[in-house]
């Protein structure tokens, strides 16, 4: 049952509307893998917005958070009532991030399985009048994998081992993949500094005393920062350059999608993410 629920919310759609934007986009898979992930983007603009919203009201209660910290510091359970009575005086939901986040990877995991059969020219979850548009009078559906000069079908692990390491070919598998991992971390330091995450929360007196959610929460930022960049870079070596074509484009429209929901404070977070310090 749920397999057919994911197949007809958000895998067949998305395979879907893939298809048809290679259609028109010159049976180019490259431009419509850009497409999909600007059209993602679009979709996932209140989701993001209502994430960095939720972020910064946590962000706000940073000064209360501390008063209560050292009011209760020996009393956990009414730390926590006097934590959930502020979080709901000002609106702000302990869940309401991961409400957000939710979406996102729902729509990511999507994507990447759609990705996967497409490269292997697994077609069977087109609507039959899509397919009948696009492929009419054709007996087996090939796509073109193609994208300057790069066969998104392929990675560098194969191309290495058929080529070598020391050839244009798997040096264009290598670029991708180190361009993949270096806007990953651009684009997830950009989103702290959106969110007011750039700035860790403030030192406890007592080292034992359990972190607030707020540092929890940058914690877990903080990690995702250093872990995503790596583990996209180490993906895209080995499976189909058409997912890390992907996870760029996407990385490059969170940008741009933060500008869409603020551009005075987007423009604020790229100066002090590219700002350089003087001596």
């Amino acid at each position: 049952m749920f397999a057919n629920l994911w197949d007809t919310l958000l895998f067949h759609p998305f395979l879907n509307i893939l298809m048809v934007g290679y259609h028109l986009l010159w049976d180019n898979l490259g431009l419509a893998v850009i497409f999909i992930a600007i059209l993602v983007r679009v979709l996932l603009i209140p989701s993001t917005k209502s994430q960095t919203e939720m972020t910064r009201k946590m962000a706000s209660l940073r000064p209360e958070l501390d008063k209560l910290q050292k009011k209760y510091a020996n009393n956990p359970q009414k730390l926590a009532e006097e934590q959930m009575k502020l979080y709901k005086n000002v609106g702000y939901n302990p869940l309401g991030c991961l409400a957000s986040i939710l979406p996102q990877f729902l729509m990511l995991f999507a994507i990447i399985q759609v990705i996967n059969v497409v490269t292997v020219s697994n077609f069977d979850g087109l609507y039959p009048f899509i397919k009948d548009w696009i492929f009419s009078g054709v007996d087996k559906i090939v796509i073109n994998t193609s994208f300057l000069n790069i066969d998104l079908a392929s990675n560098f692990t194969a191309v290495s081992k058929e080529l070598g390491y020391i050839n244009w070919q798997t040096f264009t598998f290598l670029v991708l993949a180190v361009l993949v991992g270096f806007t990953q971390f651009i684009s997830t330091k950009f989103m702290q500094h959106m969110q007011g995450q750039n700035k860790p929360a403030s030192n406890k007196k007592d080292p034992s005393a359990a972190p607030s959610p707020e540092e929890l929460q940058a914690q877990m930022m903080n990690s995702m920062n250093l872990m995503f960049p790596f583990m996209t870079f180490f993906i895209t070596l080995t499976t189909p350059a058409v997912l890390g074509l992907y996870w760029l484009a996407q990385s490059v429209m969170l940008i741009v999608q933060y500008f869409i929901i603020d551009k005075e404070r987007s423009m604020k977070a790229a100066k002090e993410l590219f700002k350089f310090k003087r001596k």
